[in-house]
C-alpha cells in the first residue's frame, strides 16, 4: 500500500471513530430521559454552559416561560441575542440538558428591546441593608416576621413546590437539605435557621408546603417553609431582585440565597444556583460568624 493511500485509510478510519463517538455520546444522553424539541428566541448570550431562551411551549413538558438551559456537548460556539432557534431539550433525573440547535432566523427589534439597559430596581437589598417589614406564615401556620429573624442566623431562598426543573427549586431543596444535615451535626451551627419563601402563595398554602416539607424531611426547629399574601412576598422577592412571572400554572423565575445576620441585615447574597453548600457552611464556620457563648 503506497504511502499516500495509507493515508487516506487512515483519515477515512479517524472520521469514522468520530462519527461513531458522537453517535455513542448522543445516544447516551438521550437514554437519561425524555428528549423534547423545543422553540423559541435568545434573549442572552452564551455565558457559563448556558444560554437564556424565551421558549414556546414544550409539549408534554412545560408551557411557554423564558429560562436559561444547560447545553450539551453538542453545544454551538455563539448564539446572538433575537436568534430564533429551534432545540432538542433532554430531561434526565438529575438534570436538563439543551442541544441540536438551529437558529432559523433573527429579529433586530427583538435583540435591540433585549439588549436596552433595565431601569434600576427600587428597593433592592445590598449587603449590611435590613429586610423590608413583611408578614407572612410558616408552613406550621405560625406568623413570621421580621422579629423571628432576631438573634440567628438564617439563610433564606425562594422556591416553589410545582417546579419541574431539576436545577431549580428542586435542587435548591436538596442543598437546603445538605445545610439542615450540616447544622444538626455542627455545634457551631446550632442557631443556623433556613427559611423557604415560596414564590406560588395562590397555590403553596400552609397545608401545600406541610405536606411538602414532610415530603422533604424538613425539621420544623432548624427549617421553615413561608408563604402569604402575594403583596407581603413580593416585598422580598423585590428586595432580593427576584423576578416572577406567571406562565399558566407555573412560573418563570430567578434564584437568590441570602445569609441574614442575627441583626437581621444581609451578610451575602447569591445568585443562581451557582453556590455551593460548603461555601456557605465555610462563611457559617468563619470566626466572625460564630455564635456566642
Amino acid at each position: 500500500m503506497t504511502t499516500r493511500r495509507l493515508v487516506a485509510v487512515l483519515l477515512v478510519a479517524m472520521a469514522v471513530a468520530v462519527t461513531l463517538a458522537r453517535t455513542r455520546r448522543a445516544a447516551a444522553v438521550a437514554s437519561d430521559g425524555r428528549t423534547f424539541t423545543a422553540t423559541g428566541v435568545v434573549t442572552a448570550p452564551i455565558a457559563d454552559g448556558r444560554v437564556m431562551v424565551a421558549h414556546e411551549d414544550i409539549a408534554g413538558y412545560m408551557p411557554a416561560m423564558t429560562m436559561p438551559f444547560a447545553l450539551g456537548p453538542d453545544a454551538p460556539a455563539a448564539l446572538a441575542v433575537g436568534d430564533r432557534v429551534r432545540f432538542t431539550l433532554t430531561v434526565g433525573a438529575d438534570a436538563v440538558r439543551a442541544g441540536g440547535f438551529h437558529v432559523t432566523g433573527h429579529d433586530p427589534s427583538v435583540a435591540a428591546a433585549l439588549l436596552a439597559p433595565a431601569p434600576a430596581r427600587p428597593g433592592r437589598l445590598r449587603t449590611g441593608d435590613a429586610l423590608p417589614a413583611f408578614s407572612l406564615t410558616t408552613h406550621e401556620g405560625r406568623p413570621f416576621t421580621p422579629a423571628g429573624l432576631r438573634g440567628r442566623r438564617t439563610v433564606v431562598t425562594f422556591v416553589f413546590t410545582r417546579c419541574p426543573v431539576p436545577e431549580f427549586c428542586p435542587l435548591l431543596v436538596q442543598r437546603f437539605q445538605q445545610l439542615q444535615r450540616a447544622a444538626a451535626a455542627d455545634r457551631a451551627l446550632r442557631d443556623v435557621r433556613l427559611i423557604a419563601v415560596t414564590l406560588d402563595p395562590a397555590f403553596d398554602t400552609p397545608a401545600v408546603l406541610s405536606a411538602y416539607a414532610g415530603a422533604v424531611r424538613v425539621d420544623p426547629a432548624r427549617w421553615q417553609f413561608v408563604t402569604g399574601a402575594a403583596d407581603q412576598i413580593a416585598r422580598l422577592t423585590n428586595g432580593f431582585a427576584v423576578h416572577v412571572e406567571r406562565n399558566g400554572v407555573l412560573l418563570d423565575h430567578t434564584l437568590a440565597t441570602a445569609l441574614i445576620g442575627r441583626d437581621g441585615r444581609v451578610v451575602k447574597i447569591w445568585r443562581g444556583n451557582g453556590w455551593k453548600v460548603d461555601e456557605v457552611v465555610d462563611l457559617l464556620r468563619a470566626p466572625a460568624a460564630k455564635p456566642e457563648s
